[in-house]
């Protein structure tokens, strides 16, 4: 490389460098304005409660009236609609008298209006003020460290140890409610709408994703399951249905004919299509396998299931995992089978739940199992020199100026093209947060930017 290409490769790096400075110096100020926002909001919202705690009528619909004109005020001065407005008046309301840790977080640019979305969402069946406050403490730390779609996880997991009933009397009281509705739309179009339990709404939408993509390969002849799907002489399907539009194909043909007519591999065993099953990935506590004690246990970091539900499917399972954590940190340390084979794979799973590049949350069936340091450079395939990662960040490792170091227990250290370091956690780690921890404590889990 001749000597003004490198000058030119290092002004580049410093020009990038101070553009991400400058987008987080935009950030933080944004962040701020915005929660100034929502204060002048909460003070509107303030002022409709104390008209209405005046008001001598006990009608419902007389009390909803001082809200409803604040939220009227709000829409049309922001050229929003009265129903938006009023949910933005109750967010900034609770955010800023529920929730005063994540506010001052955000007031200070240390988290976005997203992150306290989330935060909102995860929190939104805790009525009781301790338990609200337990959360606040926590869930903060958590924020300022990871994505918003990475903080929705942990945000109910918290949010769950803060309840003071338990998943599993909450989840008999919710199963109740299960339904299917159906809702007429515009132009000859339904929604069909089912509230299921997390494991057969989550199943359900696995399969029909496994069955799309089957049928595509037929349809090019090409095969993910070493499978000869058809002769030489047989065309090539033009089938230009995209993937949710074959999903709701398979949907309403199994539903109708409990076996896909569509199927091109149907036989005497309900062919390919018909044998394909959901793929579920669900962590139970040893304890709660036991039935010694109510811990939820976790569906793929998507979701949390309760334990009754998680007994069933372990018992019913042909072959299952077990997982030993640090008892403090969570952090798995070893996994082993009754019937052992890629053991390593397991654990790898297991550790990493989903890609390891920071803020991605692609699951690890979807991902490759990356050597950090290459196998072809003396890197061995080894736990603390594997992680996985998705093709879109298995090749931005190999094709750009991202790098990535293992810190130990699964810990990744990546830094950028200007020189910023970011340490990727595996979620383990933060699944049982310590809760005596003061305010604040859970960010050393999670690893903080830094110029590098």
């Amino acid at each position: 490389m001749s000597e003004n290409e490198t000058e030119q490769q290092e002004a580049e790096a410093s020009e990038l460098s101070e553009s991400v400075a400058t987008l987080i110096s935009f950030d933080q100020q944004i962040a701020h304005i915005q929660a100034a926002r929502a204060a002048v909001l909460a003070n509107m919202g303030r002022i409709a409660l104390a008209q209405i705690r005046r008001m001598t009528s006990r009608d419902s619909r007389d009390r909803e009236i001082p809200m409803r004109a604040v939220a009227a005020e709000v829409g049309a001065a922001l050229r929003l609609s009265d129903r938006t407005a009023q949910i933005r008046v109750d967010d900034a309301l609770d955010v800023t008298e529920s929730y005063p840790e994540t506010f001052g977080s955000w007031s200070a640019g240390r988290v976005s209006e997203r992150h306290v979305q989330e935060i909102l969402r995860a929190g939104v069946n805790l009525t009781d003020a301790a338990a609200k406050a337990l959360y606040d403490r926590d869930v903060v730390g958590v924020a300022e460290a990871e994505t918003p779609g990475r903080l929705r996880g942990f945000a109910a997991a918290l949010a769950e140890k803060a309840q003071p009933r338990t998943l599993q009397e909450r989840f008999e009281d919710a199963n109740a409610t299960r339904t299917v509705r159906l809702f007429d739309l515009a132009d000859g179009m339904s929604s069909l709408n089912a509230v299921l339990p997390s494991v057969q709404a989550h199943g359900i939408f696995n399969r029909l994703t496994q069955q799309a993509r089957a049928l595509k390969d037929f349809q090019t002849g090409r095969s993910d399951y070493g499978t000869k799907l058809r002769t030489e002489d047989e065309p090539v399907v033009d089938d230009r249905r995209t993937t949710d539009q074959i999903r709701a194909d398979l949907f309403s043909d199994m539903l109708l004919t409990s076996v896909p007519s569509l199927d091109p591999l149907a036989g005497d065993d309900c062919g390919g299509l018909g044998a394909i099953r959901a793929i579920v990935q669900v962590t139970v506590p040893a304890t709660t396998l036991a039935g010694t004690s109510s811990t939820p246990t976790d569906l793929s970091g998507l979701s949390l299931v309760d334990p009754e539900s998680a007994r069933r499917l372990a018992g019913t399972a042909p072959g299952w995992d077990r997982v030993f954590t640090r008892p403090v940190t969570g952090t798995v340390v070893a996994v082993d089978r009754y019937r052992p084979s890629d053991q390593l794979k397991r654990q790898l799973r297991a550790r990493d739940q989903h890609c390891r590049f920071v803020g991605c949350r692609m699951p690890t069936h979807r991902c490759d199992i990356d050597h950090t340091v290459d196998a072809a450079l003396g890197g061995s395939t080894h736990q603390h020199n594997l992680a996985h990662l998705c093709r879109r960040h298995h090749s931005l490792k190999h094709a750009s100026r991202w790098s990535v170091k293992q810190k130990g227990d699964g810990v990744l250290e990546w830094t950028s093209p200007t020189g910023r370091s970011y340490t990727d956690t595996p979620p383990g780690v933060a699944f049982e947060p310590d809760l005596t921890d003061p305010p604040g404590a859970l960010a050393e889990n999670w690893g903080q930017p830094s110029a590098g």
